[in-house]
């Protein structure tokens, strides 16, 4: 009897020794896999495929699956990328028939130890067993941009927007993505679609305005700039930008309104008054251009080049004297300021050819002499284009033969000074009449 007993100890004894054996080996076995590295992801599929083909029961398959996959998560949110990559890679051992979608996090630990390879095979597995999962396909996209692969990834941009058409960072993602193939088509319908989900972000309308501007005709880029400033009636810069435009598009009468509107936004701006009066001086609106550019002086009164568009409006308006005092003033400020010595130049230029019409006589020549003594010193500035003007006026005076010859001083030794009603406005003694004399001299 005790024998008996003894023999069915020792078989019980034999028995709990294999069944904790293999249990110990079965343990092993799972964490030498679950531990094995994911370089190349390849051989996970080969694992699972040996797993396919063990005899381990579906609920025991399904139990190690959650148990790990909890592990990972936990894992994953402590940091802890190594071990929840372990975790996870048993999970897929397990998961025969792909039901988590462990995918997204899984790739994540990859992306965290930066083994980006292994994170795109991750996400490009993530689509094939999850294929209504917008956010592996928007991150599939960003992998395969950060590649150099734009066809791909714009695809894969298309499969996110399409499951989530509402998702304003996969559109914007889908609006970068056609901008770096230069799809402008592309892109401004995406940026379409943004601004029908976000109409008071200024920044989207004016990347899609600035696009059509560059890749559409004006007609349409002036709509475009037109509804911004009618969905953002109160904003000072999108209005100023749209005036310009028009003005740059010749529509001056437009463009005037709108500057007009943007001088009441923003009153103290001189751009507003210098673009309110080049659009009233192409409209021949001069006395309306002058008080523009008078503010603009009151607000930078030593702007030159707003003081010599002043005297240029004197001068179309035959305001002689007072376009005379504009240049002088700026002379005073800069005696080398080349455009100024123009200015004078065109006074004296323009006043004797209006009043000696087709004919001019030796005293209108007084007078186009005094131009040509202007034009010299224009020419002798340090300012570039003032030289040429004054070389070229100088040269038209003598070609078109308006500055007296020696025959007519010859014959006029006693006038020296312009005189007549047209020229009443000319006194004696300001410096550049006295280059009559000097003029006149070098005939003698």
């Amino acid at each position: 009897m005790t024998n008996r007993n003894n023999t069915a100890r020792l078989i019980r004894n034999g028995l709990l020794s294999i069944i904790t054996l293999s249990f110990v080996l079965f343990a092993v076995t799972g964490w030498l896999v679950g531990c094995a590295p994911l370089e190349p992801p390849i051989e996970e599929v080969k694992t699972a495929e040996d797993v396919q083909q063990s005899d381990i029961a579906k609920a025991e398959r399904d139990s190690i699956v959650r148990v790990y996959r909890s592990f990972a998560y936990e894992r994953w949110k402590n940091g802890d990328w190594e071990t929840a990559r372990r975790h996870f890679n048993t999970v897929l051992q397990h998961d025969l028939e792909h039901r988590e979608n462990i995918y997204r996090t899984w790739a994540d630990c990859f992306v965290r130890c930066e083994m980006m390879d292994s994170a795109l095979f991750a996400y490009e597995q993530g689509i094939k067993y999850f294929p209504e999962d917008d956010y592996l396909h928007s991150s599939l996209a960003i992998m395969y941009r950060n590649g150099g692969r734009y066809e791909e990834s714009i695809v894969q941009q298309r499969e996110a927007v399409k499951l989530k058409p509402d998702n304003i960072d996969y559109l914007r993602a889908m609006a970068e993505l056609y901008e770096s193939i230069e799809d402008w088509d592309g892109a401004i319908e995406t940026y379409d679609r943004l601004i029908e989900l976000k109409p008071d972000d200024p920044d989207l309308n004016r990347r899609r305005t600035s696009m059509i501007r560059t890749w559409r005709d004006p007609e349409e880029y002036l709509k475009a700039m037109q509804d911004e400033v009618e969905k953002f009636p109160d904003d000072p810069d999108r209005r100023y930008a749209y005036a310009t435009v028009l003005f740059d598009q010749g529509q001056n009468q437009e463009a005037a309104k709108e500057f007009s509107r943007y001088i009441k936004m923003r009153p103290t701006d001189p751009e507003g008054h210098r673009g309110l009066a080049d659009a009233l001086q192409n409209l021949g609106q001069l006395s309306k251009a002058l008080n523009a550019v008078n503010m603009v002086i009151d607000l930078e009164p030593g702007s030159m080049p707003d003081l010599l568009d002043a005297g240029h409006i004197y001068l179309k308006l035959g305001k002689w004297v007072k376009a005379r005092k504009v240049a002088q003033a700026a002379l005073k400020l800069n005696p080398d300021y080349g455009s100024a010595w123009v200015l004078m130049a065109d006074i004296y230029f323009k006043a004797a050819d209006e009043a000696s019409g087709d004919h001019p006589g030796y005293n209108d020549k007084l007078v186009f002499a005094i131009a040509y003594g202007l034009y010299r010193s224009a020419a002798n500035s340090s300012d570039i284009e003032a030289r040429s003007d004054g070389d070229r006026g100088m040269r038209i005076l003598k070609s078109s033969e308006l500055v007296p010859s020696r025959e007519e001083r010859f014959m006029n030794r006693d006038k020296v000074k312009p005189v007549g009603d047209a020229y009443e406005w000319i006194k004696t003694d300001w410096p550049e009449v006295r280059y009559i004399d000097t003029y006149l001299k070098r005939l003698d």
